[in-house]
C-alpha cells in the first residue's frame, strides 16, 4: 500500500463557518447534522464510483449538532503534496447520515451539474472542493449611493446565449463579463443578477411534448445549493467560482456594482441564510442582494455586521420595528423593491383615470429611512416592448393553457394585438416606450431597467416566461431599426439623468422652501402653473425640480410635463428668476433630444430691482407625450 493512497490524518476541528475551509495545518470539513446516529464523511476520487476514504463522524468531532473535522497531510507522507492541493485537485465529497448520502448544503461547487438542462449518471452530484486563491488586487466595495445608481436586471444565461451576442462563451459569467463595455456605454453602474447559485433547472414537470420543463429563472427549485456559483454558467476551465470572481472584479474595475437575487425556499435554516449572504460578500465581493423577506427575517438582515455597507433590497421595511436593531448608517443600505411604482406608472401611461395623485407621489418619493427601486418592467411580466404591444398575456407556449401568469398587466397594445406593420401603430408604440423610460428616468429613487428593454426585446406577449429557455427569453442583439432608436434614446436619457442631480436627490423631497430661496425643492402643477389637478378625470401632471437644492450657484432646474390625455393640452410654464428661461430638451412625441443643452451653464440672475420673474409663458404638449424643459 503506497503512501499516496492514505495521505490524510484526521483531527478535531473548531472553526466556523460550515462547509470546506482552509485552516492552519489542513482543511476543515464542517456540517450540521441534528439527531443523526451514524454519520460519515466520504471522500471520492474525482469521478470515482466508490469512496476512497470514509471517516465516521464520532462524538469526538461533535459540537452541539455539528461536526468539525480537520483533514491534514499524513505525517507518514512527507513527500506528498499538501492536503489542500490533494483535496482540491483530486477529490470530491459527500456526507452520509443514517444510510442516506447527500451533498453538503455549504458546498461552494457541485459536480455533475456543468451541463445546463441535463444530468449525466457518469458524473454524480457531489461536493467539489475549490480551495484556491484569487488575486483581487485592490478590489474594494464601490458603495455607490442609491441616488446615483442605475440598476440593470440580467439573466446570466439569457443575456448572451443567443448567437447574436457574439461573445466567446455564450450564456456564462465570462460571456457577461465580455458585455461590460456595452453596459458602460449605456451608462449602467449596477447590475442585479437573477439567481446565479446552484439551482436545479430540471423541475420534473412535463411540458407539452412530455419532456421535463426547465426552470429558467431559478426561483424555488429543489436541490438548491446557495453557496455555489452555478456550474452551467461557467464557460472556462478555471471553474464557476473563479470565473464568477473574475467577472465581479471586472465589473468593479468598470465602476459597476454587482447585486444578486437570492430566493430562499420556505423552511431554509436561518443560520444557513445569513452564512450564505456573508459568503457572497466575503468570498465573492458582491455589493448587495435582493432577498425574499417572507423567509429571511428583516431583523436579521439589519443586525448583521458583515452586511453593514451592503445593499439589501426587500419588498418592504417596517422601520418602526427595525430602528432599534439597526447598525449605524444601516438605513443607507436598505431599499424597497416592489411593484407599486410599476403598476401605477403603467396605468398612468395608458391614460387610466384617477392616477395623477398616485404617480405624483411615486415620481417624487425619496426618504431618509430607506431608498426606493423603481421599474416599469422586471423579470416577472411583460417586457417594455410587450407592454405597448399586447393587451392580454399569451402564455400558451408554457403548456398551462394560458392560465399561468398575472392577469393584471396594465398594458395597452396601441390599437393592434401583437406584431404589426402599420406605421401609425408602430409610431404610437415608440412614443409610449419613450414615455415609459421618461417616467422611470425622471423620477426620484433608483431606476431599474430590465436587460434587453433598451433593445426592443420581446417575449411575444408571454408574461411568465419561467420555462422558456429559448429565443423567447434570450436577448437578440441584432436590433431592429426600432430597437436601435430605443437604445439610443435610453442611452441619452441615462446621460441626462446623471447630468441633472435634481432628478436623483440624496436629501428627502419636502415640497417646501427650506432654503428660503422663493421656491420649494419640488412643486406640483397642472395645466395651470401652481395648480395641480388631482381630480379623478385628470391625466395631466407637471413637476418642477428647483436647481438651488442641489447647487445654489450652478444647479439647473428641470420641469417635466406628462400629458397622458388623448388630446393636446396647453400648459403654463412656471416663472423663473429674471434672466433665466426654460428651453425644451426632450419631447417624446417629436422624438426630440437636444444634447447640446447637457452642456449649457445656468445663467446668473440679472441684477436690478429685486428678482422679478420673466413673464409666464405657455406651451402646447401633444397627446400622450412627455416634454422636459431645462433651465438656462
Amino acid at each position: 500500500m503506497t503512501k499516496e493512497k492514505h495521505p490524510f490524518d484526521y483531527h478535531v476541528g473548531n472553526t466556523l463557518s460550515f462547509g470546506v475551509t482552509r485552516v492552519p495545518g489542513g482543511v476543515q470539513f464542517a456540517v450540521y447534522l441534528p439527531d443523526q446516529k451514524k454519520c460519515l464523511l466520504k471522500l471520492y476520487r474525482k469521478g470515482g464510483e466508490h469512496p476512497e476514504h470514509v471517516l465516521e463522524l464520532t462524538s469526538r468531532f461533535k459540537k452541539g449538532s455539528a461536526y468539525f473535522v480537520t483533514v491534514a497531510k499524513s505525517e507518514d507522507c512527507r513527500d506528498c503534496r499538501s492536503a489542500e492541493d490533494i483535496l482540491t485537485q483530486d477529490y470530491e465529497y459527500l456526507y452520509e447520515a443514517e444510510g442516506r448520502e447527500f451533498v453538503d448544503p455549504y458546498a461552494d461547487y457541485v459536480t455533475g451539474r456543468d451541463g445546463w438542462g441535463r444530468r449525466s449518471e457518469s458524473k454524480p452530484q457531489r461536493g467539489g472542493i475549490s480551495i484556491r486563491d484569487f488575486d483581487w488586487e485592490e478590489d474594494a466595495p464601490l458603495q455607490i449611493p442609491y441616488a446615483d445608481l442605475i440598476l440593470y436586471q440580467i439573466h446570466v444565461r439569457g443575456y448572451t446565449k443567443h448567437a447574436s451576442s457574439k461573445v466567446k462563451h455564450k450564456g456564462t459569467f465570462e460571456g457577461l463579463r465580455q458585455k461590460i463595455p456595452y453596459l458602460e456605454d449605456l451608462g449602467i453602474n449596477g447590475v442585479l443578477l437573477l439567481p446565479v447559485y446552484e439551482f436545479d433547472e430540471m423541475t420534473g414537470e412535463e411540458g407539452r411534448q412530455g419532456e421535463p420543463k426547465v426552470n429558467y429563472w431559478g426561483y424555488g427549485t429543489r436541490n438548491t445549493y446557495y453557496f455555489a456559483p452555478k456550474a452551467s454558467y461557467s464557460g472556462t476551465e478555471e471553474g464557476p467560482a473563479q470565473e464568477f470572481r473574475r467577472m465581479v472584479k471586472a465589473f468593479h474595475q468598470a465602476g459597476i456594482e454587482v447585486l444578486l437575487d437570492i430566493y430562499f425556499s420556505q423552511g431554509t435554516n436561518l443560520f444557513l441564510m445569513i452564512d450564505c449572504l456573508r459568503n457572497w460578500v466575503l468570498d465573492y465581493h458582491v455589493d448587495g442582494f435582493r432577498v425574499n423577506q417572507e423567509v429571511m427575517p428583516s431583523l436579521t438582515l439589519v443586525s448583521d455586521p458583515i452586511l453593514s455597507g451592503v445593499k439589501i433590497l426587500g419588498n418592504y421595511w417596517d422601520m418602526n420595528t427595525l430602528r432599534g436593531a439597526m447598525l449605524p448608517d444601516q438605513k443607507e443600505d436598505l431599499a424597497e423593491y416592489n411593484e407599486g411604482f410599476m403598476n401605477d406608472a403603467r396605468k398612468f401611461l395608458k391614460s387610466d383615470e384617477g392616477m395623477v395623485p398616485k404617480v405624483a407621489n411615486y415620481f417624487s418619493r425619496n426618504s431618509d429611512e430607506h431608498a426606493y427601486i423603481n421599474f416599469m418592467t422586471h423579470v416577472n411580466g411583460f417586457t417594455m416592448m410587450d407592454l405597448v404591444s399586447y393587451d392580454i398575456k399569451h402564455n400558451e407556449p408554457n403548456g398551462e393553457m394560458n392560465r399561468d401568469g398575472t392577469e393584471f398587466n396594465y398594458s395597452w397594445n396601441c390599437g393592434v394585438e401583437g406584431k404589426t406593420r402599420k406605421k401609425a401603430i408602430l409610431d404610437r408604440r415608440m412614443i409610449q416606450i419613450r414615455n415609459a423610460f421618461l417616467m422611470l428616468l425622471t423620477s426620484q429613487g433608483t431606476p431599474m431597467i430590465l436587460g434587453g428593454d433598451e433593445l426592443g426585446n420581446t417575449q411575444l406577449g408571454n408574461n411568465n416566461a419561467y420555462c422558456q429557455d429559448n429565443g423567447t427569453t434570450w436577448i437578440h442583439w441584432n436590433a431592429t431599426k426600432m430597437g436601435e432608436q430605443i437604445h439610443e434614446f435610453v442611452r441619452k436619457m441615462i446621460r441626462f439623468r446623471k447630468t441633472f442631480p435634481v432628478l436623483h436627490q440624496r436629501e428627502p423631497i419636502r415640497q417646501m422652501d427650506t432654503l428660503s430661496c422663493g421656491m420649494p425643492d419640488l412643486s406640483i402643477h397642472g395645466v395651470q402653473a401652481w395648480r395641480p389637478d388631482f381630480s379623478n378625470y385628470s391625466r395631466m401632471l407637471a413637476m418642477l425640480y428647483y436647481g438651488d437644492y442641489v447647487d445654489r450657484k450652478y444647479g439647473r432646474s428641470v420641469y417635466v410635463i406628462y400629458n397622458m390625455y388623448w388630446e393636446a393640452k396647453s400648459f403654463d410654464l412656471p416663472n423663473l428668476p429674471k434672466g433665466r428661461t426654460w428651453k425644451v430638451m426632450i419631447d417624446s412625441y417629436d422624438n426630440l433630444f437636444d444634447e447640446e443643452l447637457l452642456y449649457e451653464r445656468r445663467k446668473p440672475v440679472k441684477k436690478g430691482r429685486g428678482r422679478k420673474a420673466d413673464l409666464q409663458k405657455k406651451t402646447v404638449v401633444a397627446p400622450r407625450s412627455v416634454v422636459v424643459f431645462v433651465e438656462i
